[in-house]
């Protein structure tokens, strides 16, 4: 699969579903094109993988992965406001929480298998 954004009208109104995550637990198994945090939510972990890059399995996200934090923070404990965020050229891949709740909205297409 190549990762892409999804169109316009598919990321407005989210087709590729939403996600809710609580807890501090790393999700690492689901991408998303963007998120919503609750106010004052912190992260843990934020990484990514490039779009146009073709990966078919979990393991090859997991190697290919970068950190994103620095692309739109000043440190990863600063905390987050109830903002849209997204990082431009990027889909998320490996998101984790130290406090705070986040909405994620998922790419259309999934990778799923290990």
């Amino acid at each position: 699969m190549i990762f892409n954004y999804d169109g316009k009208l598919e990321e407005n109104v989210a087709r590729g579903g939403t996600f809710d995550i609580t807890g501090t637990g790393a999700v690492i198994d689901k991408q998303f094109f963007g998120f919503t945090p609750s106010s004052g939510a912190v992260l843990a972990v934020i990484k990514g993988v490039p779009v146009k890059s073709s990966l078919s399995t979990l393991t090859a996200i997991r190697a290919a992965e970068v950190d994103l934090a620095a692309f739109f923070l000043t440190a990863l404990t600063d905390p987050l406001t109830e903002d849209l965020y997204r990082v431009d050229g990027y889909i998320i891949t490996n998101v984790q929480f130290t406090s705070g709740t986040g909405h994620f909205f998922k790419t259309l297409n999934q990778v799923t298998a290990e």
